[in-house]
């Protein structure tokens, strides 16, 4: 465990009241049965789009793509060279006039959404129906973490709980991997997971955890998120 400057129960008690923030606006996941199939793409691509890449970056590479109708099912399942072409030309436009900084790894993320692109909808198949052809979280996401390119089990992860998929499961980033740290739910600081297997031993282990303080994990692993990325800015001060 870590030693932090900050106390834990200061930590802890931030994330409380942002439990009770987020319960209190009746915080709700869609539904993804409800979900067309363009809105799962465009969840899927912003999941892809937000790997080691800072929010507003993907954010903002996300409605370049959405303004030029890159979710839209003509453009994702037909020509699929073309698409990647198109997306990438997205993803390099600058974010602004004032600030003309294009998304980073702009031709790697393309041919990944390309890839993406191809194993779900070349064989007039949807992601709706690989959703349905998994029985449980953990078989969905160790197929979305094996087959979709740009995925690995954190963005796999957020994928579902973004489309509410389900509501046990945890998006272990670097900033809740960090809390994990510093309350001693881990021995040593974790960047990463890279595997599905470990990924499941830290999600049981954050779960656990969660539940403890009486929230449900999507809740829980959101209110870490939002903390955690001031505490550690905060962190730094000290240093």
């Amino acid at each position: 465990m870590t030693v932090t400057r900050i106390p834990l129960p200061a930590i802890n008690k931030a994330i409380r009241e942002v439990c009770f923030a987020l319960e209190g606006k009746c915080h709700h996941s869609p539904s993804w049965s409800r979900m067309t199939e363009d809105n799962l793409w465009r969840e899927l691509v912003a999941c892809i789009l937000g790997s080691r890449v800072r929010f507003e970056a993907a954010h903002s590479a996300l409605e370049r793509m959405e303004r030029r109708r890159l979710f839209s099912e003509s453009r994702r399942s037909t020509c699929f060279q073309k698409y990647e072409q198109d997306v990438m030309e997205a993803l390099s436009e600058p974010e602004t006039p004032d600030e003309p900084n294009r998304y980073p790894f702009f031709r790697v993320r393309s041919n990944q959404i390309r890839k993406a692109a191809e194993r779900l909808y070349e064989n007039g198949d949807t992601l709706r129906s690989f959703l349905e052809g998994s029985r449980d979280i953990r078989e969905a996401r160790r197929r979305l973490s094996l087959e979709v390119s740009g995925l690995g089990p954190k963005q796999a992860s957020l994928f579902l709980r973004n489309i509410g998929y389900t509501a046990h499961v945890a998006v272990l980033d670097i900033h809740v991997l960090t809390y994990m740290n510093w309350v001693g739910l881990t021995e040593a600081p974790i960047k990463s997971v890279s595997t599905v297997r470990k990924y499941e031993a830290l999600e049981d282990a954050f779960i656990e955890h969660a539940y403890s303080f009486g929230y449900p994990p999507d809740h829980f692993d959101l209110a870490v998120w939002v903390v955690m990325r001031v505490a550690k800015e905060e962190q730094k001060t000290w240093e």
